[in-house]
């Protein structure tokens, strides 16, 4: 639980991080208006006051789609289906026939009916699962079941191997451990979007700023070189510090996903069977779209005495609790965020004027039907 909550937390932070980005059309509009006496900074409290209230809309907005986007990619699964591309169903192909009673068996034994298996038309030894709350797929490479096949001696191991593969991606599904990677996409995403408008609105208020007579040219021209000092900054700041740091501490933490991945695949079918398909995929393990893999020989040395057990594998109690922590922190980060930008005054306005604003839209749209 502590290494799922710790990447959940970095995911968070690297998220506010991409605030940053919504920040700085806020800190150049700032500067024609900062006054320097006395050693003091200062800058007028109702411009700081109507910029704070449109900042902190700002965020909002963006989570508010984050959690939208999250809810509607769950239900539909956008991400699963850019993550299929190059993709086709195992059934497909009349030569991967025989993993039919290799995924049924994995199925009955995580207590899974609903997985479904994909090979990926690449030559890289791989392996992978993505999911929403729709759909659950594992993929694998053609690369690793060829790789796989020139290397084991009998068809037995062979489908012993590939078993345990499977397992151990299907052990990634139970435990929703894509979310993280979903939360960083859904973020980067929102907040590009989010950017993109203030940046447009941005850029014409300095236009109209650029045309009074008095000062007009010189506060535009300080607007303009301050966004983009800002905005150059901020992008240094993000790429060179923020996620090189989350990267370095990512790859540290979530050894114990592998790890616990390991284990439950082990438990499914046998340590020895998930040692020997680790010991044949090289010496760093496959990768995945989850994390960065431990070396082999401590992933081999932990799990290859662990005893197949006849109990249904299930979610780590752990993990659910996590999963449930951070999207609890989301929605409650939201709502700190409307209350700070007065959406709810907003949605209490609507409620109690609604009958006005009802009569102002009907008017508005008769005069539409009537001009087209």
């Amino acid at each position: 639980m502590l290494s799922k909550l710790i990447i959940l937390v970095l995911v968070y932070i690297v998220c506010l991080c991409n605030l940053l980005f919504v920040l700085s059309p806020f800190l150049a509009f700032l500067l024609p208006f900062i006054d320097y006496q006395n050693g003091v900074f200062s800058v007028s409290s109702p411009l700081v006051f109507g910029l704070l209230k449109v900042f902190t809309t700002a965020i909002f907005s963006i989570s508010f789609l984050m959690m939208m986007y999250l809810f509607l990619d769950f239900i539909l699964g956008f991400s699963v289906f850019i993550s299929l591309k190059n993709c086709k169903r195992f059934e497909k192909y009349k030569e991967y026939d025989f993993l039919t009673p290799v995924l049924t068996q994995v199925k009955e034994k995580f207590d899974e009916n609903s997985i479904r298996l994909y090979i990926k038309n690449s030559n890289e030894i791989n392996a992978f699962a993505v999911g929403s709350l729709g759909s659950k797929n594992i993929i694998i490479s053609r690369g690793m079941i060829d790789h796989f096949l020139l290397i084991c001696p009998e068809p037995k191991m062979f489908l012993s191997a590939i078993r345990s593969v499977i397992s151990h991606e299907m052990s990634h599904l139970i435990n929703k451990d894509f979310i993280p990677a979903y939360i960083i996409m859904v973020n980067q995403k929102f907040t590009n979007l989010v950017s993109s408008i203030l940046y447009f609105l941005f850029y014409n208020i300095a236009k109209i700023i650029n045309a009074f007579p008095s000062g007009g040219r010189a506060s535009s021209f300080l607007m303009i070189y301050g966004y983009k000092f800002f905005n150059t900054v901020i992008i240094a700041f993000n790429s060179v510090i923020v996620y090189n740091l989350f990267e370095f501490i990512r790859k540290f933490v979530s050894r114990s996903i592998e790890y616990r991945c390991d284990y439950q695949a082990s438990k499914a079918f046998g340590g020895k069977n998930m040692a020997f398909a680790l010991s044949i995929t090289g010496d760093n393990g496959y990768f995945t779209i989850f994390s960065t893999h431990p070396k082999t020989k401590s992933r081999i040395k932990k799990i290859e005495d662990i005893k197949m057990s006849d109990d249904t594998i299930r979610p780590a109690l752990a993990d659910s609790i996590a999963n449930s922590i951070a999207f609890i922190l989301f929605a409650l980060t939201t709502l700190l965020f409307a209350k700070l930008a007065h959406i709810d005054l907003f949605i209490r306005e609507i409620l109690i004027n609604h009958e006005n604003i009802y009569r102002k839209l009907s008017y508005l749209w008769h005069l539409i039907n009537k001009i087209y």
